[in-house]
């Protein structure tokens, strides 16, 4: 016992004996302080942190009570290459003159000095970076169709690992379109304006739990006082012209920073295909074939882009942010002229019925947004922010069909008029925390959100000329959804490991009312989504890591719309308002090696999966477009990505995947079937710099996707060569670009389904061979970063 004593009476003599100091004043070039820079002691034997501080708003740092031995001092700050330096504590250590070396930063949009890989693995994302790129001379569809691991059809559809629960995020907010929508706002919008996509298969708590994969497209941000602007133009030719006009501002003064930009588009939207369909007889023989030929031809004369944003820092803790975006396209219109042909067994034509459909389908989003940020700290932060947003779209269909035998004239025609209006409002309100400890990080938050729509069909049949109400096709759906929901997330550098995990919490109800035949949906449910990363770093060259998460895919609010919208008179589109939400788990093992090749094995397991699947009803010889939950979705993969420079003035990036996708769905006979297939992807990009100024550039695309499944569907593969030449002018402030897409028409699809008496494919082509011409021109100084917006709402991507 006295031993002890006399021990525990030795320790405070014995820190005063070690207390050895560390501590160093930060500066730049210029000998300027560098506030707030990371600080980080580490062991010299094995790299271990051994202490970490942050520098104060004058550069100084302070490490007290540091036992003697051999140290590695790193520094890191925004903006400025990391310094290390090595040495030896005997006694107390002053670091008088560090000076840090800022990193190269591009003065236009084709300087690039400070090189940075273009596919990035983060701990729980991969990051495609197209900042200054050649690829930042498209516009952000052609980005998101150019990223790693990601698939985009013709129709605006977005897959994943042959999952299509995507969610579309800009900076961190989610876009509210979907579709042909989502595609056209992309395409509106410049590349120069994205820094780059993120692609998270297993997004972390801090985001909402609907779907399976998050997409992010992060927008350049300025920090600098000052006017900077562009304005651009663009002509594309496919099989009909088509053009945009853009254009971007900023300026910023001390206290307040103002943001906007707007696009105008207009053009014709081209899409041809074929739809043919074998009925059968009890012993599996084909009894008639209908041919329906489809060139559709969509007027889209106005599409009208905006985002503006003011952000007002009341003083150096405080930052009120208000914001508004849009996408306006009220003058769409369209007019299909549609031939049926009706054959025999044998191939003979039995009869025939020409569909004209003429369309209307308006659109408008507004959207409004504020938010409040409260610093504690440096790293302490509070961020309360609240979205509004309306959507509105109407689809007014007048279908005529004229029906004829061979060789004689028409004996009969029909006439339907439907007016199918949507009328949804959304509405979320959050508040997120964040503090930083040391190597760890705390990130927590709560969400409330709700969802109020109205959709009403109104169903028109032509009798003796005139127009009257069908009561058994027309109905109201009214649709109402709150979700509660509540995360914490914690991460920590510890050594050579970095480890993350997050918990989050939605309880959701929801009420849909089908009032004309007064049958209600309700629907409350509560469910926890884990998420886990690890990574850890082998060497300097080796990575490993490992993540799991989970989550749910809800219904888009039109497949909840039990309407009936009708191609022609034999073919048409339903939801179902007891549609059940998707479950996901996903799992992944990663590795990387030199930062510059990826390698990602995982696994997907899909619970109920709600998807779009055709059924012919034999009784009526009628196509039916239901979506419904299947059975299961289960997939498997490897995906690898590469990039390397060869040479200076050639960067080459290279991702593929092979994988495995099986679906078990119902038929209309209630027996259960598989769809399954092995799929093989691959994307080949190069981008060269031809001339030593820097002015004159050029990228060469190429991409293959094999077959795939989706529920009942089996599509065929696709390819497209892609090529874009890009030149500096004007003293480096203006910018001429042509760009070729897709030069051989090589994403023609066929969609097939077949299985027990169903049979039926259709052919596909959206018109994606194009040229396209652009002119950009910088105002005031290039020399500002871009600010990040403020962007969409939790659940806007369900439309």
């Amino acid at each position: 016992m006295k031993k002890v004593i006399f021990l525990l009476c030795l320790i405070p003599f014995m820190s005063f004996a070690q207390n050895i100091k560390v501590s160093g004043i930060i500066k730049d070039s210029d000998k300027l302080p560098i506030a707030f820079a990371d600080v980080k002691l580490l062991n010299s034997l094995d790299s271990l942190v051994n202490r970490n501080t942050t520098a104060d708003n004058m550069g100084l740092f302070k490490f007290e009570n540091v036992a003697k031995g051999e140290y590695i001092l790193k520094i890191s700050a925004s903006g400025y290459t990391a310094y290390y330096t090595d040495f030896t504590l005997n006694k107390d250590k002053e670091f008088a003159g560090i000076a840090m070396i800022k990193k190269a930063e591009a003065l236009d949009d084709v300087v690039i000095t400070n090189k940075k890989p273009v596919i990035k693995r983060k701990i729980d994302r991969i990051e495609f970076n197209v900042e200054n790129s050649v690829l930042s001379n498209t516009n952000a569809w052609e980005i998101l169709k150019s990223t790693p691991g990601v698939t985009a059809s013709n129709n605006g559809a977005i897959a994943v690992r042959g999952s299509s629960g995507i969610l579309v995020t800009i900076n961190d907010k989610k876009v509210y379109l979907s579709g042909e929508e989502l595609k056209q706002l992309l395409e509106n919008t410049n590349g120069d304006t994205v820094k780059s996509v993120e692609v998270i298969t297993n997004p972390p708590a801090k985001y909402d739990a609907q779907g399976s994969t998050v997409l992010n497209i992060k927008i350049k941000q300025n920090n600098q006082n000052g006017y900077k602007g562009t304005l651009s133009t663009a002509y594309v030719q496919t099989a009909y012209p088509k053009g945009v006009m853009s254009t971007s501002q900023y300026y910023k003064t001390k206290k307040l920073a103002l943001s906007g930009n707007y696009s105008f588009g207009t053009g014709i939207y081209y899409r041809e295909g074929a739809d043919i369909v074998y009925y059968k007889d009890n012993q599996d023989q084909v009894t008639s074939i209908w041919e329906s030929i489809l060139n559709r031809k969509n007027k889209s004369l106005s599409q009208n882009t905006y985002r503006l944003t003011a952000e007002y820092e009341i003083d150096s803790l405080n930052t009120l942010t208000l914001g508004t975006n849009g996408f306006i396209s009220l003058n769409n219109h369209g007019e299909y002229n549609v031939p049926t042909y009706i054959y025999d067994a044998n191939r003979q034509i039995d009869s025939l019925y020409t569909t004209q459909n003429k369309r209307k389908n308006p659109t408008r989003t507004n959207a409004y947004n504020a938010s409040f940020e409260h610093k504690f700290s440096e790293k302490q932060s509070i961020v309360i922010s609240s979205d509004y947003t309306k959507y509105f779209k109407n689809e007014n269909q007048d279908i005529y069909s004229v029906f004829s035998l061979p060789q004689s004239g028409p004996y009969r025609d029909t006439r339907f008029v439907s007016d199918n209006t949507q009328k949804i409002g959304l509405f979320s309100i959050q508040a997120d925390y964040n503090n930083e400890i040391g190597e760890a990080k705390i990130e927590a938050g709560i969400k409330f959100g709700n969802v109020n729509a109205n959709s009403n069909l109104d169903y028109r049949d032509d009798i003796a000329g005139e127009l009257q109400l069908n009561p058994n096709r027309s109905s109201q759906f009214l649709y109402d959804e709150n979700i509660y929901a509540g995360y914490l997330s914690f991460s920590k550098e510890i050594g050579k490991w970095s480890l993350k995990a997050g918990l989050r919490s939605e309880y959701t109800e929801l009420e849909g009312n089908l009032l004309t035949s007064n049958e209600v949906n309700t629907q409350h449910y509560f469910k926890l989504f884990p998420t886990l990363y690890a990574l850890y770093k082998l060497t300097e060259a080796h990575e490993i890591g490992i993540s799991y998460g989970k989550r749910i895919n809800r219904p888009q609010y039109s497949a909840l719309n039990p309407f009936r919208s009708y191609y022609n008179s034999y073919s048409y589109y339903t939801g179902d308002p007891k549609l059940q939400p998707e479950i996901v788990h996903n799992i992944s093992l990663q590795y990387t090696l030199k930062s510059k090749y990826n390698f990602d094995l995982y696994y997907r397991n899909s619970i109920d999966p709600s998807m779009e699947i055709s059924y012919q009803d034999y009784e009526t010889n009628t196509v039916i477009y239901r979506h419904t939950n299947i059975e299961r979705k289960i997939g498997y993969g490897l995906d690898f990505s590469a990039n390397q420079e060869i040479f200076p003035w050639w960067q080459f990036i290279f991702s593929n995947g092979i994988s495995y996708s099986k679906d078990t769905f119902q038929g209309g006979d209630g027996n259960l079937y598989h769809n399954n297939i092995w799929s093989y992807n691959n994307n080949i990009n190069n981008r060269f710099t031809l001339n030593k100024k820097k002015e004159l550039s050029m990228e060469l695309n190429w991409s293959y996707d094999s077959p795939s499944v989706q529920g009942t569907f089996t599509v065929t593969g696709s390819s497209s060569l892609s090529m874009g030449i890009y030149k500096k002018v004007f003293n480096n402030n203006g910018q001429v670009a042509i760009l070729f897409s897709d030069i051989y028409k090589g994403q023609k699809v066929r969609v097939t389904t077949n299985y027990a008496n169903q049979y039926n494919y259709f052919d596909d082509y959206g018109d994606t061979q194009s040229v396209r011409i652009s002119f950009k021109y910088n105002l005031g100084n290039q020399k500002l970063k871009n600010k990040n917006n403020k962007e969409k709402t939790e659940e806007q991507q369900r439309l």
